[in-house]
């Protein structure tokens, strides 16, 4: 089965139901950062705690469950290589490899890095880099965080897929790096703002 009209677009659909349609060994890389799920971290008297509020507190119904081990399961099934971030919130298989994102901020209310699980055998590393200004996410990572990780980790890995796309900073990566991709964002709102970036990403490559 060939995966050639999937390439180049954000689906709008349920990632799992999507990744069931895949043929085995697809994709390449799996380059991804799902929701942690933010019911856990309420306060026992109803009202939220500064993690949840760190994720912006008018907009957190994309976040409320974190993926079921299901989803992890066709990642692996799909993917030959992956690279999946939030490592601390999820039962992933056993690696010695990781990757340690230094976001450069030293607020006591807020984390100072993040971990991502991958099975490519390179030492672990730190990458240093803040947050973008502009973010149109509440957890979106910076182009230059994806952009390094995508060069010194996958130089190799010609097709990548994101199943949890947000708005689009995966794909935006990608683009500028001439690399084949694909993905899925089920909120229709991020689906649109990310379709804009890639869209604006590629008219400047022009």
């Amino acid at each position: 089965m060939s995966i050639d009209h999937l390439l180049g677009k954000v689906h709008n659909c349920d990632c799992l139901e999507f990744m069931r349609q895949l043929p085995d060994k697809c994709v390449d890389l799996v380059l991804t950062d799902p929701p942690y799920g933010i019911e856990r971290f309420k306060s026992k008297d109803g009202g939220n705690s500064n993690k949840i509020k760190s994720f912006g507190d008018r907009d957190t119904a994309w976040n409320k469950d974190k993926p079921s081990m299901n989803y992890f399961d066709e990642i692996f099934r799909i993917s030959k290589k992956q690279i999946i971030f939030g490592m601390n919130n999820f039962t992933l298989p056993q690696s010695e490899y990781f990757i340690v994102w230094d976001k450069g901020q030293k607020m006591p209310s807020f984390a100072e890095c993040e971990l991502a699980w991958t099975n490519i055998k390179v030492p672990a590393k730190i990458i240093s880099e803040r947050f973008e200004m502009d973010k149109q996410h509440p957890a979106q990572k910076p182009i230059n965080l994806w952009w390094k990780i995508i060069s010194n980790y996958a130089s190799d890995l010609p097709i990548v897929f994101d199943p949890f796309m947000g708005s689009g900073t995966t794909a935006v990566a990608c683009e500028r790096l001439g690399r084949k991709w694909f993905g899925c964002e089920l909120e229709p709102k991020y689906v649109e703002i990310a379709n804009k970036r890639i869209e604006a990403e590629r008219a400047q490559l022009k």
